[in-house]
């Protein structure tokens, strides 16, 4: 097989083949196991004499960690891992099955004959294993336990496992395709596919989720293989290129928890600026600041929302004259005039100015030579400047090196002064594979962790600098959700790239990332440099706009002008929509810091025991309430799920009984959004940007059929809504608080209100429903109303 530039599929050609069917690999089974002389390991021995190691440990009773090494035990700490939970060896007892370790009601039991690990519960259960049934007629089909060697004769270990006939498998990062994982071998190798389609993907994440209830995560930053139900259909098994496993089994009753507990391992994300909650605007590139002044007042002229600018390479001094991108922080003065001033002139429009950059640096530059003198550069094995995968005249940044990774940070200190906000660190997957970085390890091995580190510096020079810390990533690995915000890549202009920026959302949602976004209109055209379709360029706004962050990015224009009036009518709405939404999103990122939640759900999230949720992956719930239905077909046609409950139509008010499917030609104007019933959404005013106006007064829309608690945050406060129904008297309690607040009891015409603990209370009906509006006086609130449902 030939390796072709641009084909990132073939950078790892061995990985591509079945793990059990590899011509130029040798493979051996362990056969035998050993206690050591303490009985807190295993020495296994394969059947041509190779030894390896086996250690497990339990730190919490949900967490079970198991290691295989040939040589050196891996050490518990990594860029990976936020906390540190080092725990003992469990001991091991052997039986007439072969051995175990016990802990915290838990069984890690080795069999015998052929060896294979299993974890099981103290009743003997089993959760996750080899089962003796995983074999033909000749043998074993996948096998259990064991080493493989490729023709140069490194080493990778690899394990299999058995699935249950209805397991369901989910996470593993970005992935494009749909969200079962099941039937399908994966390569989690960080690369730039070239279009977001591919099953190379930017941000793999070796996290994978079982409807069993575990969830199985691999601390190791070397490439590995999973293959799951494919080629065998009742087996998985995982390969990874390296002399040790680290596997921490992750158990939990349903998939939130399983990613609220490995979100409290390898981190969670951190309280983002309200302001990053407003909509973002770019493209590749805007070319000087006339044209980005040009933009931002028209967006203001049409009464758009904005809050974010975002300037691509060409905000770089010579980029214009580069065919490819790298990074040296020299402003374009020529474009864009002196960067403090540009600063001032947008804030003083309501925006914030976002920078790009890389982690490569153009060779020849000042930068460059710099960097190299003092060793902050990445190195081949002969002792040059490594090339870049992305780049062959640029050499990546060694974030291996403590020093050089604060020298990098050193460089984003002048801007960050000048007052810009964020930077979008773009790249990151590029580190070559047969370089040496600073600790002595090849590329191989660590070209996954690269972008994290990558992040990491960037995120810590952000926060340094502003007292709030958001960065705009396009790679990752385990433990990048500490460093948001993530995009999807650079999809085309198609439904179907559409629909993969969804899924590959989704994804990160089912693998630790809370916040995600992607490219509204798509990256680039398949037909060329033309803009995508009007209709599809809508249906992307809509669903964009109620995404985790909204921006609009891409190859020529993005703003809702270049696509007729109508186009600038439908746009303005749904920002104007997500606005009003800042107060409930805003209680979603606390929740995400608190709790680890991603902020946009997989159905399953919030229904794990309705099992057809766990198939719909082109829709998704915004946070626990709020039911999304991008529209993925040209003509507005739309399939549509209504999980188990009541839920109520965002634009009509209908109220709809769940589980039901529906189909439905969807207008232009419109994409399917349903509320659910017992929810409490808190909604702001309109206004052009974050920070204009306060939220007075905050509205509280109340759909509540039996009980409904909500908490959410202003910027100066928490509030704590409970709110009981019985028949058509309602009950609520606020907690203290002295701001206007509007309640709005959809559906119900009220008639005998009370109100305690408010100044100047007012009750209106309208054809929605009640409106209570009161201001608080600083004590517990307490409402009590009676009356009945509107008729429609």
């Amino acid at each position: 097989m030939s390796t072709e530039a641009g084909l990132p599929l073939w950078d790892l050609e061995g990985f591509w083949e079945p793990i059990f069917a590899s011509p130029g690999r040798r493979y051996e089974l362990f056969t035998e196991a050993q206690a050591s002389p303490k009985g807190d390991a295993l020495l296994l021995r394969g059947e041509e004499g190779a030894q390896a190691h086996l250690v497990a440990s339990s730190p919490r009773p949900w967490l079970v960690r198991v290691t295989i090494f040939l040589e050196k035990e891996p050490p518990w700490t990594s860029p990976m891992i936020a906390r540190q939970v080092p725990s003992l060896p469990i001991p091991w007892q052997e039986n007439n099955q072969g051995w175990e370790a016990s802990a915290h009601g838990l069984k890690v039991r080795l069999a015998s004959a052929p060896l294979a690990l299993d974890l099981a519960t103290a009743h003997g259960d089993q959760v996750w294993g080899w089962k003796p049934w995983e074999r033909s007629l000749v043998g074993a089909t996948a096998l259990p336990l064991g080493i493989s060697w490729d023709a140069e004769g490194r080493p990778s270990l690899f394990l299999s496992w058995g699935l249950e006939p209805n397991e369901r498998l989910l996470g593993l990062g970005e992935q494009f395709g749909p969200l079962e994982r099941r039937g399908r071998r994966y390569v989690l190798w960080c690369r730039d596919p070239k279009g977001a389609l591919s099953p190379v993907t930017y941000l793999p994440i070796p996290l994978l989720l079982s409807s069993r209830g575990y969830g199985l995560f691999l601390h190791h930053p070397a490439p590995s293989v999973w293959e799951l139900g494919e080629p065998f259909h009742h087996a998985a098994s995982l390969m990874v290129a390296s002399s040790y496993l680290d596997l921490w089994f992750i158990l939990g009753s349903t998939p939130a928890q399983i990613l609220a507990r490995y979100t409290w391992l390898t981190g969670r994300a951190p309280l983002i600026p309200l302001w990053a909650l407003g909509t973002w605007f770019s493209r590749c590139m805007y070319r000087d600041r006339a044209q980005v002044q040009g933009i931002v007042e028209r967006l203001r002229d049409l009464g758009i929302p904005g809050d974010v600018i975002h300037l691509d390479p060409l905000w770089l001094e010579g980029r214009a004259q580069r065919p490819l991108d790298g990074c040296h922080f020299r402003w374009n003065q020529e474009a864009f005039g002196k960067p403090a001033e540009f600063v001032s002139w947008l804030s003083e429009r309501g925006f914030k100015l976002c920078l790009w950059e890389n982690p490569y640096i153009w060779q020849g530059t000042e930068l460059f030579q710099e960097g190299w003198k003092r060793g902050y550069l990445v190195a081949t094995k002969g002792g040059n400047p490594a090339p870049s995968l992305d780049n062959p005249e640029a050499t990546p940044v060694d974030f291996f090196n403590r020093d050089g990774a604060r020298w990098w940070q050193d460089q984003h200190r002048p801007y960050l002064k000048a007052g810009v906000a964020a930077f979008k660190a773009d790249y990151g997957e590029g580190l070559p594979k047969d370089c040496i970085t600073a600790d002595g390890r090849e590329g191989l091995e660590v070209h996954n962790l690269y972008p994290l580190l990558y992040q990491q510096a960037v995120f810590q020079a952000v926060k340094e600098g502003r007292g709030e810390g958001v960065i705009f990533a396009r790679s990752g690995y385990a433990g990048c959700q500490r460093y948001p915000v993530h995009w999807t890549g650079d999809p085309p202009s198609t439904w179907e790239g559409m629909a993969a920026s969804l899924r590959a959302g989704l994804s990160l949602s089912l693998s630790g990332l809370a916040w995600w976004s992607h490219d509204i209109g798509g990256f680039w055209n398949p037909d060329g440099l033309k803009p995508p379709p009007k209709e599809l360029y809508i249906r992307w706004a809509q669903f964009g706009l109620l995404s985790p962050i909204a921006r609009f990015h891409g190859i020529r224009g993005r703003e809702p002008w270049y696509y007729g009036d109508d186009a600038v009518a439908i746009v303005r709405r749904f920002v104007r929509l997500r606005y009003r939404l800042l107060p409930y999103l805003w209680a979603l990122a606390h929740e995400a810091k608190a709790r680890g939640l991603p902020v946009a759900r997989p159905l399953l999230l919030e229904f794990p025991s309705d099992k057809t949720s766990w198939r719909v992956d082109w829709e998704f719930l915004l946070g626990p309430y709020i039911l999304v239905v991008p529209v993925m077909h040209p003509g507005g046609r739309a399939t549509i799920y209504l999980p188990p409950g009541v839920w109520h139509h965002w634009w009509t008010g209908e109220r709809l009984v769940g589980p039901q499917w529906r189909e439905e030609r969807v207008p232009l104007a419109q994409m399917p959004i349903y509320v659910r019933d017992d929810s409490i959404l808190p909604l702001a005013p309109v206004m052009d940007y974050v920070g204009q106006r306060s939220w007075s007064p905050l509205t509280l829309q109340l759909r509540v059929t039996s009980q409904a608690r909500f908490r959410f945050w202003t910027p100066r406060e928490a509030t704590v809504v409970e709110a009981t129904r019985y028949d058509d008297l309602y009950h609520l309690a606020l907690s203290p608080t002295r701001r206007l607040l509007r309640i709005h009891l959809v559906g119900m015409t009220a008639i005998d209100v009370n109100v305690e603990g408010a100044h100047r209370a007012t009750i209106t009906q309208g054809r929605r429903g009640t409106v209570i509006t009161l201001r608080g006086s600083g004590v517990p609130i307490k409402i009590r109303a009676k009356g009945a449902p509107i008729s429609r």
